[in-house]
């Protein structure tokens, strides 16, 4: 007995169905999930960060967020992307309030979880990465070593911090919390009237090329490094993707967001030690395969 056209319809409309039905809940995550961060910044007033997390279109949102160590913080959600199954939304993290007001505490802040409350009226510890919040050196005299000129970055990943000296100082190396196993790589360079003579150098001080990393990598320089009063001193980075990191290393993506604080550390012939603090700002570049790939890796987690 042959088929009914109308039947042969219905299967094949009902096979189509279940075929989107598995391709949607395959491209579900099980619940939304903060990515990777990086972050390492002042514990003082004035500072935020943003902390950016992906959550399915429909069932579970998250509607506000809470980060106990700080408790005082103000929490904005700013606005969202959205891709074919998920949306991307980030908050900020405000310190618009003292710390406290007895003293701040001499140890750093470690921050790797935040509790989200979702809006079913639930809520749950998420893991964030890494968030450290330092407390700056309380300096007893005022004095300084480094004067501001300017700063900036641009869309290439690439930025840099440039300061004159107000005195004769020597320079005794980079403090960084950036290890060598992170993906991106993170390339700093120094940039100084000092350096005119070593092998490679080249002036990264020409008319509008202000952005670009250029100088000396820093684990090149021979460090002490004098610098007379009146010169300048540039810091500068670039933050590049090597591509060589295996598919497992990437499926989480590793260090979507990388804030920081890299420091040149300096010292006077008397005695007296300052810091010149360059800022990186970085963010992964989130293309609809890597969300397929961050929903695949949190779906396979246990």
């Amino acid at each position: 007995m042959k088929k009914s056209p109308l039947v042969a319809v219905f299967l094949l409309a009902l096979a189509s169905w279940v075929g989107n039905l598995w391709v949607y809940e395959k491209n579900q995550l099980p619940e939304p999930v903060f990515l990777s961060h990086f972050i390492d910044l002042p514990l003082e007033r004035g500072t935020s960060f943003k902390l950016s997390f992906l959550e399915n279109h429909r069932g579970l949102h998250i509607v506000y967020v809470e980060v106990p160590e700080l408790p005082h913080a103000s929490v904005d959600f700013l606005n969202k992307n959205r891709y074919t199954y998920q949306n991307y939304q980030s908050v900020l993290i405000s310190l618009e309030q003292q710390i406290q007001e007895t003293d701040p505490p001499a140890a750093p802040v470690q921050i790797k979880q935040v509790r989200a409350w979702f809006n079913d009226g639930s809520s749950r510890m998420l893991d964030i990465g890494h968030v450290t919040l330092t407390p700056p050196a309380k300096n007893t005299v005022d004095r300084s070593l480094f004067e501001f000129s300017s700063g900036g970055t641009s869309n290439q990943n690439a930025g840099y911090t440039l300061v004159t000296t107000k005195e004769d100082l020597i320079l005794t190396g980079v403090e960084s919390s950036y290890t060598d196993v992170s993906s991106p790589r993170l390339k700093l360079y120094l940039d100084t009237l000092s350096l005119e003579q070593e092998p490679g150098y080249r002036t990264s001080l020409r008319p509008g090329d202000k952005v670009e990393a250029e100088g000396l990598p820093v684990e090149d320089i021979s460090f002490p490094l004098a610098v007379k009063k009146g010169n300048y001193v540039r810091l500068s980075y670039r933050i590049e993707d090597t591509e060589t990191e295996p598919p497992e290393s990437k499926a989480a993506e590793a260090y979507n967001r990388i804030e920081k604080a890299i420091r040149l550390k300096a010292q006077t012939s008397d005695g007296f030690k300052d810091d010149m603090t360059g800022f990186i700002n970085y963010e992964s570049d989130l293309r609809a395969s890597s969300i397929r790939t961050i929903v695949q890796a949190r779906r396979e987690l246990p």
